[in-house]
């Protein structure tokens, strides 16, 4: 694989309630990206009084799948200050990986609108 090609992890989450947890968990993950060469790539905020929908939707892309490994399996992310943090941050989140971009010009894809059918 070259090295401009990623494989992106997309992180569906929905808060507790608690505003300044929420920010400061994503703000968490965010800093654990260098340690695995990880990017990250985009924040979509979900589409006003869409119900079900997530409160956030966040990419990041790794160079490499043990490099995914590597942040997924991170200690950082399950010492206990982190986990209490995620506790009152986060209600529910859903990661789906496997995304690969052939380069970092090749366009994004444009969420218009964020659905939850059930």
């Amino acid at each position: 694989m070259s090295d401009e090609a990623r494989i992106e992890l997309t992180f569906r989450l929905w808060g507790a309630g608690a505003p300044e947890a929420f920010e400061e968990y994503i703000a968490h993950l965010r800093g654990l990206l260098p340690r695995h060469r990880g990017r990250f790539e985009r924040r979509v905020e979900p589409v006003e009084d869409s119900v079900g929908a997530p409160d956030a939707v966040i990419v990041m892309s790794f160079p490499d799948p043990a490099s995914v490994d590597g942040f997924l399996r991170d200690p950082l992310r399950g010492e206990p200050s982190a986990e209490e943090l995620a506790a009152r941050a986060i209600s529910r989140s859903l990661i789906t990986d496997g995304r690969r971009r052939a380069s970092p010009d090749d366009a994004a894809a444009d969420v218009v609108r964020l659905r939850h059918d059930e």
